[in-house]
């Protein structure tokens, strides 16, 4: 037993500094500034009745900023871009007309931030 101890020891070690670098460079992150838009457009097409997103004009946000639909799912998200996202996902619950009124006044017709949205 005592005999594997050092080496157990330096596992423990490097999976404690492994987890604290991840939370650390998480924490630290800087996201693509299109992430937000995206992300939020897609949470309003799926959690408002008849709003989808406005296909055309999606791609074309999305050869601008160089992503891929996947992107917008895959890339690594900050800690505070990912509580932000969670915070509008429990609004979408609490709250789902509000949500989807502000998300409309950001991503619908004559959004303030882009045109994302559009009517079904």
């Amino acid at each position: 037993m005592t005999k594997f101890a050092p080496l157990v020891a330096a596992i423990l070690a490097w999976a404690a500094f492994g987890t604290w670098a991840e939370a650390r460079r998480s924490a630290l992150q800087k996201d693509i500034p299109a992430l937000r838009p995206g992300i939020e457009a897609d949470l309003a097409a799926r959690n408002c009745p008849n709003v989808r997103i406005d296909t055309e004009r999606f791609r074309q946000f999305s050869r601008e900023n160089h992503l891929n639909h996947a992107d917008f799912f895959t890339k690594k998200r900050s800690v505070a871009l990912q509580q932000d996202l969670d915070a509008e996902a429990t609004q979408f619950r609490e709250r789902p007309e509000q949500a989807c009124a502000q998300m409309w006044d950001k991503y619908g017709d004559d959004g303030t931030v882009l045109h994302l949205l559009a009517r079904k």
